[in-house]
């Protein structure tokens, strides 16, 4: 998709948003809030929480929602928002913490990593979507940790071809993130190593 059509479909979600659309409402919810529960769980260690978190921040976002005239500050306001939620349930919940894991939890450092993993996330899955089936099929075995053969007998179709299918994928991953290189670098080595 190019960077132009990025802005009109951005620009067009924004206007959605700020008249009360519904159908936007939800494409932004879709599009935001598996990463955000990410995020939060990474500061709370429990998930239902962290959904609790990411819910009150999309219900503050709709009180606001005629505020923001620009798509990466309602971006921003979600991710501060719930890193705010979050630390203040630690803080209320008196959590014995050792002072330096706190100082790390709150610092900008930890805060800037945990954003930008979570939005390495967020751009990597939606681009694996809009994979033909067979390839997005593929790589999702493939993050699920199976083997070429494994994947194979799955699928029912050769190694080869598992093979042939990945291969794909990644050029057309790596050619559909072209604008996200930074955040592609980060995803493959993470996946080529973990």
């Amino acid at each position: 998709m190019s960077m132009e059509r990025k802005n009109c479909d951005s620009e067009v979600l924004l206007r959605g948003l700020r008249q009360g659309d519904e159908r936007a409402f939800r494409i932004l919810f879709e599009e935001f809030y598996t990463a955000l529960c990410l995020f939060a769980t990474r500061f709370l260690g429990d998930s239902e929480a962290a959904a609790d978190v990411v819910q009150e921040a999309f219900l503050k976002y709709w009180d606001r929602h005629t505020d923001f005239d620009n798509y990466y500050k309602i971006k921003s306001f979600f991710y501060v928002v719930v890193r705010h939620a979050c630390l203040n349930r630690i803080r209320d919940q008196h959590v014995n913490v050792e002072i330096v894991e706190d100082m790390a939890i709150d610092s900008d450092e930890f805060f800037q990593t945990r954003v930008m993993e979570e939005e390495a996330y967020r751009v990597f899955y939606r681009t694996i979507d809009h994979l033909p089936q067979q390839m997005r099929t593929v790589i999702y075995y493939a993050l699920e940790g199976l083997k070429n053969a494994e994947i194979a007998q799955k699928m029912g179709v050769s190694e080869n071809a598992v093979h042939a299918y990945k291969k794909e994928a990644y050029k057309r991953l790596k050619e559909s993130m072209k604008d996200y290189y930074y955040l592609f670098e980060f995803l493959f080595l993470y996946f080529l190593y973990s």
